[in-house]
């Protein structure tokens, strides 16, 4: 499998995990905005957001294992 990052200069590199971060922030917004009431209060705020900070910690450590 290539590295996403592969040929990339720095700066493009960056570009690509602030382009995945910010995918990451819109699918999580657009999943919060769909909600109901009932199933937004049932929702656990803490875990969804361990999850979604872990995503994102994911995706800066795939950046850095592969930082041209």
């Amino acid at each position: 499998m290539s590295n996403v990052y592969e040929g990339l200069t720095p700066k493009e590199a960056d570009d690509v995990l602030r382009g995945r971060i910010g995918s990451i922030i819109f699918e999580t917004l657009l999943e919060a905005q769909g909600m109901g009431r009932k199933a937004w209060d049932d929702r656990d705020i803490s875990n969804w957001s361990y999850y979604v900070s872990g995503i994102i910690a994911v995706a800066i450590e795939n950046r850095r294992n592969g930082a041209p």
